[in-house]
């Protein structure tokens, strides 16, 4: 599976070398928007590329009611399908990179928007290695999800979440935590809307393992009272009634 994460971000590199700064990026709109990703190019790295929301900032809703959560007890509708349009100039997600940069760091993004399929398939290819050494299906299964969300309960499906690494140390482990760029994000992501989703020694209740280079946007109100209170998003949307539909 870490040769998988590793493969992906090659990709990843591999696509973004060309300018990240200048790729359609897959990005999901809390409204219809008239723009769609359409291009095979943007089809053949949709995995790769970052995805969040690229409304203005006036056009985001981030009160508690309206932020989706998305985890292994809130997954996804079969049918769930979210609004993808291209990226705007005054997008979050380059603010932050381009303000990082400033500071002479350098950012790599390993993957944003993923659909169900393709998360379907990743969790088929783990699954199917670990059977040929010998587990059963069930075992497989269970062994897969603790690293790999299961169908429907990835924050990628939405198109909110991205994975973004570190240009001189690319890969997904522990060790990236300790990096100039994933530290600077955690101290400054919230000014534009994101948060870290899965922080660490609050997998009791992510239900997933410190991931430092997982960021999700949720909008600047809801981000600065996350980060600020080092909660999670399921603690912050706990106040609430929260049900997905």
């Amino acid at each position: 599976m870490r040769f998988r994460q590793a493969m992906t971000v090659i990709v990843g590199v591999f696509f973004l070398v060309f300018g990240w700064r200048t790729v359609t990026l897959a990005l999901h709109s809390l409204q219809n928007h008239p723009d769609s990703v359409s291009s095979r190019q943007e089809e053949r790295f949709a995995d790769v590329i970052p995805a969040y929301s690229a409304q203005k900032e006036n056009d985001i809703s981030d009160t508690a009611e309206e932020i989706i959560l998305v985890n292994k007890d809130h997954p996804l509708e079969d049918t769930y399908q979210p609004d993808l349009v291209k990226l705007r100039d005054y997008d979050s997600l380059l603010s932050m990179l381009q303000d990082g940069e400033k500071e002479g760091l350098k950012f790599w993004v390993a993957s944003g928007y993923r659909s169900m399929e393709r998360q379907r398939e990743l969790l088929d290819e783990d699954i199917e290695a670990l059977m040929k050494k010998g587990s059963s299906p069930s075992e497989a299964y269970e062994e897969v999800v603790q690293e790999t969300m299961p169908v429907g309960c990835s924050e990628h499906a939405t198109g909110l979440a991205v994975d973004i690494v570190a240009k001189d140390y690319q890969i997904l482990d522990e060790k990236q935590a300790h990096t100039e760029e994933i530290r600077w994000l955690q101290n400054h992501c919230s000014r534009y809307g994101f948060i870290l989703r899965y922080p660490e020694d609050k997998e009791d209740i992510t239900k997933v393992s410190y991931e430092s280079w997982h960021f999700r946007y949720v909008g600047e109100k809801a981000a600065e009272e996350i980060m600020e209170k080092g909660i999670t998003l399921e603690e912050y949307l706990d106040r609430i009634d929260y049900s997905v539909e």
